[in-house]
């Protein structure tokens, strides 16, 4: 059946323990009227292309779930990257915002990625085509971290320690240590694109042929069950209540990424897909789509508080899971 919502729901149905859906069922197809104006929440120039949400005291107050107060509306503060993009998929980027106070503000011209650190500080890494940055939150603008000064494309940070993973023009991985002024080549890694962490600190990226690669302690894993020749693909930091698995798209459908190399399908497919996902902070999400930035709040929306074109009908018998997940904090989900 063809129904108006969005992947970030096949994203929480895993959230509060949904059993895989049957093979049996019809697929769930992401459409266009999903994307309402009521709920945009920016619109640009140019195309969003990535979107971070951080779980830190940016946008939480200490053991919450609900925003803190550094947008005045209640709402995330979030870092968000643009740029055109041509009929073949290249990117003319067009720098790094942060919005803040309902105003976007342009932090770096040639920023490419930001990196939250998951705890109760402030603090957000930034990536650029001459280097580190980090997020001066105060002063609300971006200033110079470490010495490294590599064009890098990607930037991921560890929760469980310092250290930071850049893929670098060429794209080559690299993990960053001793704040920002040492970088040791990841081994066994080929043209890697984009890397994404799980809250397991698995590491996850997909190379030129696109397909996706799981590093862990067991080294590196082609991960299986994928289509083989996928003309786009996207790697997706997932919802904080997921340890060892990340979202992944190739081309119109949604997939899991498992830390042991598996993958299922969420039997989502985007017949309208957005060009950025922030759905880290799990029941508050932000998509990018045709230019503009949308938030959705998934429990307003299944409480009936918010006005939306969504089917919610499969998810009735999730209503009192989804309100249970609402009143817990990061720290009882992540210690």
């Amino acid at each position: 059946m063809i129904i108006s919502t969005t992947f970030a729901l096949t994203l929480l149905l895993i959230a509060v323990n949904a059993a895989p859906s049957s093979e049996n069922e019809d697929l769930l197809v992401v459409t266009k009227d999903f994307f309402s104006e009521d709920i945009i929440k920016y619109t640009s120039t140019h195309d969003i292309v990535r979107l971070v949400v951080p779980l830190n005291g940016l946008n939480f107050d200490d053991d919450s779930d609900n925003f803190s107060t550094e947008n005045d509306d209640g709402s995330a503060l979030i870092f968000f990257v643009e740029a055109d993009i041509d009929d073949k998929g290249n990117k003319d980027y067009k720098g790094l915002y942060v919005f803040k106070k309902n105003v976007a503000t342009k932090l770096l011209e040639n920023g490419r990625g930001a990196a939250p650190v998951n705890d109760d500080s402030k603090n957000v890494f930034l990536a650029a085509t001459d280097g580190l940055y980090v997020y001066n939150v105060k002063e609300n603008k971006a200033e110079k971290y470490g010495t490294l000064n590599d064009n890098i494309i990607d930037i991921e940070k560890e929760n469980s320690s310092s250290v930071l993973y850049i893929i670098t023009a060429n794209h080559e991985l690299y993990k960053v240590t001793e704040e920002g002024t040492k970088k040791t080549k990841v081994e066994g890694v080929g043209d890697a694109q984009r890397v994404v962490l799980d809250y397991s600190d698995n590491i996850y990226y997909y190379g030129e042929d696109k397909q996706p690669y799981v590093i862990n302690a067991e080294g590196v894993k082609k991960i299986s069950g994928l289509p083989e020749n996928p003309s786009s693909v996207t790697l997706i930091k997932p919802p904080f209540v997921l340890d060892d698995c990340v979202a992944f798209v190739s081309d119109d459908k949604g997939y899991y990424l498992y830390a042991n190399g598996t993958s299922r399908f969420t039997e989502f497919v985007l017949e309208a897909k957005p060009t950025a996902y922030g759905i880290e902070a799990t029941l508050v999400q932000y998509f990018a789509y045709n230019k503009r930035i949308y938030e959705i709040n998934i429990v307003a929306l299944i409480l009936g508080e918010m006005k939306n074109s969504l089917d919610l009908g499969f998810l009735k018998d999730k209503k009192e899971s989804v309100k249970s997940l609402a009143t817990r904090s990061r720290s009882q989900l992540h210690p």
